[in-house]
């Protein structure tokens, strides 16, 4: 019974909600839970050979003001290239829940039906609304989409846009920000991304799609029916702010597609981070390690499917682990371990050597996220984020 109580303690320790845990704070670089700009959704996966079983993602953007809002979301590659983008209408204080695996089938939310859409430039043309029949995409543009986050050659052009891996899982991110105007559903289309430089055009205020309007949260789910595991935890609130974040030669979440010139005004991620790891005791499942992290490319197209691209692989300074007394382990310099923008590695493909420790990353120049999962396959799973000690705020980009 004491043991049993003790794991319950433990597990409402770990299991805090985003909101009740203090904000990491360096300066006026704010990174932690809050309403913003911008969510990112730092990675998912979807198995599309086994519908039933097989892993998948759930997200959730949410509108945390009175008033409504247009939100765009955009699924990127693990190679940071964009894929397909939507309009999302939200009424005040609304909540919608995203199943990928039903974009992945072609299936995208149709929001905003019943309402004024006259506030957003276009949002009532037929050709951009957010209401709209399903499937939204064709037969060609859904094999089109999942060929690109499976790493598999495009049917139509023969190129690639993601990491192979040879096991029918789509793998990627995804973006959401808060615009002023609609798009439509585009596939392979970077004028309404953040890709294309004049999303962000005069910071956002002027004839650019995404604004300044920090009123974003959300949540992501991984849930894995086959290991009776499920994990979950906030999406990134990445704030905005035109007096901080703006200038030329300013890191910016999205400066690599501006020249650095700071238009998009988002806080940048951190660069050196701390988490736990537990690789026995309870958790007999171990840990795997989310990590997101900046090509510092402006790649937004395919190449041929015997290439990788330029910045490939990504590099980290420095990874150390540390065991319970304190003690401090190398494990590399100038490493390749966590080497796509976008990849969940176990403990095992790291070569952790201690069953308890904590474990440091730092890429030395490039923004990145961090997530430790916690498994007890078949029993209970956790997510949590990192913690954050060194940050980019102020500094000029590589």
């Amino acid at each position: 019974m004491a043991k049993k109580l003790v794991l319950v303690l433990v597990l409402a320790i770990l299991f805090v909600p985003g909101w009740a845990r203090a904000q990491p704070r360096a300066g006026e670089c704010v990174i932690g839970p809050g309403l913003a700009s911008t969510l990112l959704i730092p990675y998912f996966e979807v198995d599309l050979a086994n519908p039933t079983t097989g892993v998948t993602t759930l997200m959730s953007v949410n509108n945390g003001l009175s008033s409504a809002t247009m939100v765009r979301v955009i699924l990127w590659t693990d190679w940071g290239i964009p894929t397909v983008a939507f309009d999302v209408y939200l009424q005040g204080f609304d909540v919608q829940t995203i199943s990928l695996r039903d974009v992945f089938n072609g299936i995208i939310p149709s929001t905003g039906e019943g309402v004024s859409l006259s506030g957003w430039d276009d949002c009532e043309l037929p050709d951009y609304t957010p209401i709209h029949a399903n499937p939204a995409l064709t037969n060609t543009e859904i094999a089109k989409l999942r060929a690109h986050h499976l790493g598999t050659a495009d049917p139509v052009n023969g190129l690639c846009h993601g990491e192979y891996y040879d096991d029918d899982v789509a793998r990627g991110y995804v973006t959401v920000d808060v615009v002023d105007e609609c798009y439509g559903v585009d596939l392979d289309q970077i004028s309404g991304t953040p890709a294309h430089w004049r999303f962000f055009e005069d910071g956002g205020v002027g004839s650019g799609v995404a604004i300044i309007d920090n009123r974003l949260w959300g949540d992501v789910f991984y849930v894995d029916p086959a290991n009776a595991a499920a994990q979950g935890t906030e999406a990134i609130a990445i704030w905005a702010d035109a007096t901080l974040f703006s200038g030329s030669d300013i890191y910016t979440f999205y400066g690599r597609y501006s020249g650095w010139s700071g238009d998009d005004d988002r806080v940048p991620l951190p660069r050196r981070w701390d988490q736990r790891f537990l690789n026995g005791g309870p958790f007999t499942g171990g840990t795997d390690f989310i990590v997101w992290r900046d090509t510092e490319s402006a790649m937004v197209s395919g190449i041929s499917c015997l290439s990788v691209p330029g910045w490939w692989p990504l590099h980290e300074r420095t990874i150390s682990e540390i065991d319970e007394d304190a003690n401090w382990t190398t494990i590399g310099n100038d490493t390749t371990i966590f080497y796509l923008a976008t990849q969940k590695v176990s403990t095992v493909g790291i070569g952790l050597i201690n069953t308890f420790g904590w474990f440091q990353i730092d890429t030395y120049q490039d923004q990145m996220w961090v997530q430790p999962v916690l498994s007890a396959l078949g029993q209970y799973s956790l997510g949590l984020n990192g913690m954050p000690v060194e940050f980019l705020c102020g500094l000029t980009p590589p």
